[in-house]
């Protein structure tokens, strides 16, 4: 007997689940309500102009990265370049003064102190908890599964184990 998934949505998590269930033997059907696979990560033109739905950052696109390895299996890293930005975004107060969210942390609370010396100590424990935060590997990533060496299997198998 054929086991069968029906996945609802064709977004990131939708068509991640399509590629782990086939490449582990299930047959799988991906249902959209759009007329294109992809979800938060499609773009569109209009005109001369491409309109770009898509997230700002992908998670783990840096190769020393747990979730590089997901990215690999599934085939959306290879072949392209990652732009790692300096920055995630700029926000101009009604003043002029702009604030920056620098990607990296050390900038970040050099930046935030420069603007608000007297919050150094709340911004400096801040950034602290966002360094501590980017050491973490989400525990599904860090197991090892006796049954493959298999990224896709090894996930695949500990959503079974969990009688998900």
């Amino acid at each position: 007997m054929t086991k069968e998934l029906i996945i609802i949505g064709g977004g990131i998590a939708g068509l991640s689940a399509g590629c782990y269930g086939q490449m582990n033997g299930y047959k799988t059907q991906i249902f959209e309500m759009h007329d294109k696979p992809g979800g938060l990560c499609t773009s569109w033109k209009r005109k001369e102009y491409t309109i770009d739905g898509c997230l700002h950052w992908l998670v783990g696109s840096g190769p020393s990265s747990a979730f590089y390895r997901i990215w690999e299996e599934l085939g959306a890293v290879q072949g392209r370049q990652m732009i790692e930005h300096d920055e995630f975004m700029r926000i101009e107060g009604k003043d002029g003064r702009i604030f920056i969210v620098y990607t990296n942390v050390d900038k970040l609370q050099d930046h935030m102190s420069e603007l608000s010396p007297a919050d150094s100590p709340i911004i400096s424990e801040f950034c602290n908890g966002i360094r501590q935060f980017g050491n973490f590997q989400p525990p599904l990533l860090c197991l090892t599964y006796r049954r493959s060496n298999d990224l896709g299997s090894c996930l695949w198998w500990a959503v079974e184990d969990l009688n998900l």
